[in-house]
């Protein structure tokens, strides 16, 4: 930086800086809110089986899927196979791509998923940007 040049005024954060609990407890649903803010959701889900199997698409999120335990099969709306992740791997469902996942492994199937949201104006609400189709078949 040139010594006649400044800096930008450092902007303000948008939130605090949160530790979050993934410890699953017994008796919890299946899914579990860690984080959210205008951009990032961060949720935890456990699957002792079946999955989240009705098909969807959302509209102005993409989510990454990393496995910690078990296994997880993400299909499309006619059943065919998007992606298969095992424990330490990962399935990026970019927004708009139809999606339904099961527990296809042994054991609970242990997931965070991370999603980033389109910045819309800064006092929009938050609404649920999930489209559920009324059939997989």
């Amino acid at each position: 930086m040139a010594a006649t040049e400044t800096r930008p005024a450092k902007p303000e954060p948008k939130g605090p800086v949160e530790v979050v609990n993934t410890a699953w407890e017994s008796g919890e649903r299946n899914v579990k809110n860690l984080a959210r803010t205008d951009l990032l959701t961060v949720l935890l889900h456990h699957w002792d089986s079946g999955g989240e199997i009705a098909a969807h698409y959302h509209t102005d999120s993409d989510a990454c899927w990393v496995v910690l335990e078990g296994q997880a099969t993400f299909r499309d709306a006619q059943d065919n196979i998007l992606g298969q992740a095992n424990a330490h791997e990962a399935v990026v469902v970019p927004r708009n791509t139809t999606y339904w996942f099961e527990n296809t492994g042994e054991g609970a199937a242990v997931m965070f998923r991370i999603s980033a949201r389109l910045q819309g104006p800064p006092d929009a609400p938050r609404t649920d940007d999930r489209v559920y189709l009324e059939s997989r078949k």
